[in-house]
């Protein structure tokens, strides 16, 4: 049986079947006062040409560096997918679609706020594709920033389709079935049959090794079929974004797998057009927060997903992947604090400074501890 069936509904969801465990606490003098549940798998990369010995993460093909919680359970990817169901799309896009920018890639891969930029972008991909706003299925929605969002209440406007965070993602779907099987099959780009989510299976097979079948849908929130990994896949998915080297060999020879280092390259150069200002994957790429770390792509997802794939290093010379699964949803405080433990403990940033915050010596902090329960399994 596999991890992902132990957890099924019908086993009544008692909390010792959880896959989740504490990720970290925080004690106020001595009682604990807050306990965040989830999962972590930090992976680095293996060079396939030359490959280090160590433990690998089950077939995949990289080194485990920690894990907590059950990270062979399989949780609905969400966002975290992006990039793979863009490079499903990818080349057609490229070849039908000479206008297109690497801004406008970027927008197929984004959970965008709808600020202007992200609109205007999107503009420009349905002027150049020649697709109609009315034929994106994902739902009306209200933009996640606020200046846009008032903007919209002043005009008097209601929800639009337009709006919502994946309405890139949809404008490059629907322009693909277009370009690649005709206008009459652009009604049809949501069903789970369609030639576009094949090639996605295929994609995730060549990755992880599994087979085609093995990979369980639903529908996501922007109407899109989504696919469930598990931590430890997501966390490879994310270091190969900006290692290459480290794809498994089959996709190396593989044509779909051609435009590959282009994808975490047009994220770390339109980290806006990705996400949106503010916003933790924004600030990671953009490098607002952890300067001194290498490179790093960043994907926020819903529900409490954060994928994290760091550039080539002196330490890790094929890269880290990272992710991270909050059990009681996104917390963007929350999700730095861990993902600043973790590249503190990879030795990839250094230590925040405890001054930050509290410059009032006579302001007494010194009774509140956390504690990572991540951190034993890092190699230092």
């Amino acid at each position: 049986m596999t991890a992902t069936a132990t957890y099924k509904a019908e086993t009544g969801g008692h909390e010792g079947d959880s896959p989740f465990k504490p990720l970290f606490t925080i004690r106020r003098s001595g009682r604990i006062e807050v306990t965040v549940y989830g999962m972590v798998s930090v992976v680095a990369g293996l060079d396939n040409r030359n490959a280090q010995p160590g433990e690998r993460y089950g077939a995949l093909p990289c080194l485990k560096l920690t894990g907590t919680g059950d990270t062979s359970f399989e949780l609905w990817s969400r966002s975290l997918l992006k990039p793979w169901q863009l490079l499903s799309n990818y080349q057609i896009l490229k070849d039908n679609y000479p206008g297109l920018t690497d801004k406008h890639f970027a927008l197929f891969m984004a959970s965008h706020s709808a600020e202007p930029a992200h609109l205007e972008a999107l503009e420009e991909i349905l002027a150049i594709t020649q697709v109609d706003e009315n034929l994106l299925k994902c739902p009306p929605a209200n933009p996640l920033d606020a200046a846009s969002k008032e903007a919209m209440k002043a005009r008097g406007e209601k929800a639009r389709r337009r709006y919502h965070n994946c309405s890139g993602k949809h404008s490059g779907y629907l322009a693909a079935v277009k370009a690649s099987q005709g206008a009459d099959h652009m009604k049809d780009y949501l069903r789970e049959s369609e030639a576009h989510h094949t090639r996605l299976k295929h994609i995730l097979s060549t990755l992880t090794g599994r087979p085609e079948s093995s990979f369980t849908a639903t529908t996501d929130g922007c109407q899109l079929p989504n696919y469930a990994l598990s931590v430890a896949e997501m966390s490879y998915f994310y270091m190969t974004l900006l290692n290459h080297q480290a794809l498994p060999p089959a996709a190396l020879t593989e044509r779909a797998f051609a435009p590959y280092d282009k994808l975490g390259a047009m994220m770390l150069k339109n980290p806006r057009m990705v996400s949106g200002l503010g916003r933790l994957d924004y600030k990671i790429m953009a490098r607002e927060i952890f300067t001194d770390a290498p490179a790093m792509v960043a994907k926020e997802g819903a529900d409490g997903l954060l994928g994290v794939g760091v550039a080539p290093s002196e330490r890790y010379p094929n890269g880290v992947g990272i992710a991270i699964k909050l059990s009681a949803g996104f917390d963007s405080h929350h999700m730095e604090l861990i993902t600043r433990e973790i590249l503190t403990a990879l030795q990839l940033t250094a230590p925040s400074a405890k001054s930050d915050k509290v410059t009032d010596s006579s302001i007494r902090t010194d009774h509140i501890q956390t504690e990572f329960h991540f951190l034993a399994g890092l190699k230092k």
